[in-house]
């Protein structure tokens, strides 16, 4: 058997998605950044919420990350998230988000002027996460999440409900060894979609998911049409540059959901458009 072999790395957040279950790790957040050179990755599994050091968007974390041998895409790594430490974080500044620009879109090869151009991209290389500019927003809504899906959840929180309770007997403990966090975890029973065109002359519209944790986090607080209207904010293209992060599936490659947004308002003199 191989040992992983793994390296510290420092590593710039730019996304983190609402947590799922875990049949292996109770719970799981899907985190995504880049490293010191531009290169996007996928770092994973991260139990954020039962982390002593949490950290947010736009912050420089060094962890020791290796290969994730069990997932094909080249961006995926398995993090050790006892060697997580927070550093620095980049705040928004006069020039736009420029300073968190230099670092993000340092390395050309995760941007993709097109979805088409994106997907092309996973057939040949299985790249799994790209930048992609909406040229237009045709709509922003709410979808409901499917029974299965729903169900789906309930089996899996009543199973590891069990499995803890059975651990819980075993070790002769109470009901605090059952995490607060896995408690208060919700079914989120709906998603914010955006309906939106690339810049490809012939594209007809792309439906895509928003799975960016701070959207579905303000949507389990105050509401589906507080989401809406938050969205609906940051896509007004007039106002913001907007950019969407693009991750895939991994059951589906070629499905792509919108894992992050990047939208620093317009202004003279930015550094990307």
């Amino acid at each position: 058997m191989t040992t992983q072999l793994y390296e510290e790395h420092r590593i710039l957040v730019w996304g983190k998605t609402y947590p799922e279950l875990s049949s292996r790790y109770l719970e799981t957040v899907c985190t995504a950044g880049v490293l010191e050179d531009g290169s996007p990755v996928r770092l994973y599994p991260i139990t954020y919420r039962y982390l002593n050091e949490q950290f947010q968007k736009y912050q420089w974390v060094d962890a020791k990350i290796a290969k994730n041998t069990g997932d094909p895409r080249p961006e995926s790594y398995r993090v050790d998230c006892g060697s997580i430490r927070c550093g620095e974080v980049i705040p928004p500044t006069k020039d736009e988000w420029g300073k968190r620009a230099e670092v993000v879109f340092r390395n050309q090869g995760w941007q993709f002027s097109t979805v088409d151009a994106l997907v092309a991209a996973q057939k040949q290389n299985k790249t799994s996460i790209g930048v992609v500019t909406p040229r237009k927003i045709l709509d922003i809504s709410i979808q409901a999440r499917s029974v299965d899906e729903a169900r789906s959840f309930e089996d899996k929180m009543k199973r590891l409900r069990a499995e803890v309770d059975a651990d819980r007997r075993q070790l002769d403990l109470f009901e605090s060894s059952i995490p607060p966090e896995m408690k208060n975890l919700e079914f989120l029973k709906s998603r914010a979609k955006i309906h939106w065109l690339c810049a490809a002359e012939t594209c007809d519209g792309h439906d895509m998911q928003v799975l960016d944790w701070e959207i579905a986090e303000l949507q389990r607080k105050e509401g589906d049409e507080k989401a809406i209207q938050k969205l609906r904010q940051i896509c007004n293209l007039n106002s913001y540059a907007v950019k969407f992060y693009l991750g895939n599936l991994f059951q589906y490659p070629t499905s792509f959901t919108i894992v992050g947004l990047w939208y620093p308002k317009r202004a003279d003199g930015l550094l990307f458009r």
